[in-house]
């Protein structure tokens, strides 16, 4: 049985998915099945993916999970949220441009919506892989 925390961190969690569903690149929307991805706990907890409308066990297993329909750079955000949820350790987006070819307005807007729910501690790093290497030296 999911704690009243473990909940509200899946409900927040869903909120960051639709937002993320919403803007650019729609990842995590199906246009054709019109349906956005989810979190769901039955006896466990599950990701209900967007086009193959699946439960999806989501703990990393490997690259593929049978019903998941995104690559690996989603399986590990999928991943990521998992354990945000269960224990409540922020995350990480990893959304450098060149990764989810999102605007940078709208990499901002998720980015501040994860650190509103406590998934990320700040919104203060790179956009592109070239903003990081000119960081970092």
């Amino acid at each position: 049985m999911p704690s009243t925390e473990q909940i509200k961190r899946m409900n927040d969690i869903n909120d960051l998915i639709k937002l993320i569903a919403s803007i650019d690149r729609r990842i995590f929307y199906c246009k054709s099945k019109d349906r956005i991805a989810y979190f769901r706990f039955r006896t466990k907890l599950f990701f209900v993916d967007d086009y193959t409308g699946e439960d999806v066990y989501p703990y990393q297993l490997g690259y593929r999970a049978q019903g998941f329909s995104h690559g690996g750079n989603m399986w590990e955000l999928i991943n990521s949220f998992r354990r945000f949820i269960i224990t409540g350790k922020p995350g990480d987006l990893r959304d450098y441009k060149e990764i989810w070819a999102y605007s940078k307005e709208g990499c901002m807007k998720i980015r501040q919506k994860a650190k509103e729910i406590g998934f990320i501690t700040t919104t203060d790093y790179p956009y592109s892989l070239r903003e990081w290497m000119e960081a970092t030296g």
